[in-house]
């Protein structure tokens, strides 16, 4: 084998660096002599450095190797880069909590009822610690619907705006309001009106998450609410899985594997794992129940987080688990070529345009293409959304 081709095998992701990184992010005690003779070579351990910088886990892995006997044997090098790493996020989330307080502070004194959604209420109620294991790229605020324009507005009025490009119209159908941003702010803040998309509301119903709610303290004069334990690993799963089509589109996300390991982890005993299993089963959809599952066995397989209700043995998980890793090993440097122009044709498809244009009227589907046409040609007549357009496409 010649020089060259060892060298670019040494720096591919393959499966063995999935279940290596997991093996490092939640139980490194566990390790083989080989894991630890990759992880102390230089050249062995870049494809495990490149698929922990992908997900934004240098805070984790940081966090937990210095918690392991493993730290002390690590070269100088390695030990400062990921030391860096971590006080990056952790500024930055820092940064964040400030950011949230401020937020809901407004919406508190306005009288609107706020419930802090996923990694952000993880930031303050203890289920992320160190808060630099989670990256976060921004603040999910859920409020009644009947109120979101007033918070909205409450929000613009101390310096948030929406940052929504030229020909952009803010979506109908969407399950939360244009993201806001406050000049010199760390990231935005999405006002929710349900906690999740209509098409996969039926796992978890926006009614259900303001009844079960509990308090969330942020400071010693700041108390909004959080979803109750069991609810927080329901919409950690079904917000990848479903909303985001994790599990439609084979797509691994580790950011969210070590959310619910965190979720598992801190909660324990709270958790009402039939109360978990009942939300994705009582779909009519197999769909819910197949994301459930398959993410658990994910779980299972990289992290050694079991469950009440994880099945190792379900087939057809084990299959999607393997398609998951199989499809990021072969495409792990894809040609992002047209990439923006299929973004721009999906966005044809039915959940598109009734997340765009709604569901109301004779017909819905048909009008609101008629729309987005409209907005594309309207678009195309314009030299410069014309030219931003096509250098997207063959970037």
């Amino acid at each position: 084998m010649s020089a060259i081709k060892q060298q670019k095998d040494q720096t591919k992701i393959t499966e063995q660096t999935f279940i290596d990184l997991g093996m490092w992010l939640t139980h490194p005690e566990q390790h083989s002599a080989q894991q630890l003779t990759s992880l102390l070579d230089e050249d062995a351990r870049l494809p495990l450095i490149a698929l922990t910088n992908t997900y934004w886990l240098g805070g984790a892995l940081h966090n937990s190797l210095k918690k392991s006997t493993i730290w002390q044997q690590l070269d100088p090098e390695l030990t400062a880069y990921l030391a860096e790493l971590e006080q990056f996020l952790d500024q930055r989330n820092q940064t964040i909590k400030q950011e949230a307080i401020f937020a809901c502070q407004l919406l508190t004194d306005a009288q609107i009822p706020v419930i802090m959604l996923k990694g952000s209420a993880s930031l303050f109620n203890g289920v992320f610690n160190p808060i630099s294991n989670r990256f976060m790229t921004d603040i999910d605020l859920l409020v009644p619907e009947e109120l979101q324009q007033q918070a909205n507005e409450t929000l613009v009025s101390h310096g948030y705006l929406p940052q929504l490009e030229e020909h952009e119209q803010t979506p109908i159908g969407h399950h939360h309001a244009p993201a806001l941003f406050r000049e010199g702010g760390e990231c935005c803040v999405e006002l929710h009106r349900w906690v999740l998309k209509k098409s996969v509301s039926d796992v978890l119903s926006t009614t259900e998450v303001w009844q079960q709610a509990t308090p969330l303290v942020l400071t010693s004069g700041l108390q909004i609410l959080q979803l109750e334990p069991s609810q927080q690993v329901i919409l950690s799963i079904a917000h990848s899985e479903l909303s985001h089509s994790g599990f439609s589109d084979k797509q691994l996300d580790w950011r969210q594997l070590i959310n619910l390991h965190a979720l598992v982890k801190y909660h324990q005993e709270n958790i009402n794992w039939q109360t978990v299993q009942n939300h994705f089963g009582r779909c009519i959809s197999e769909t819910p129940k197949m994301a459930l599952s398959s993410l658990l066995v994910a779980a299972d397989k990289l992290l050694k987080l079991s469950t009440p209700i994880t099945n190792p043995d379900d087939t057809k998980a084990k299959i999607q688990v393997n398609s998951c890793i199989s499809k990021y090993v072969k495409r792990q440097n894809p040609n992002k070529r047209f990439a923006h122009l299929f973004a721009v044709i999906s966005r044809y498809g039915d959940a598109g345009i009734k997340e765009h244009y709604g569901d109301a009227g004779r017909y819905p589907l048909l009008t609101g293409r008629l729309k987005h046409i409209k907005k594309h040609i309207n678009m195309a007549v314009q030299p410069k959304q014309l030219s931003k357009f096509i250098k997207r496409v063959f970037k």
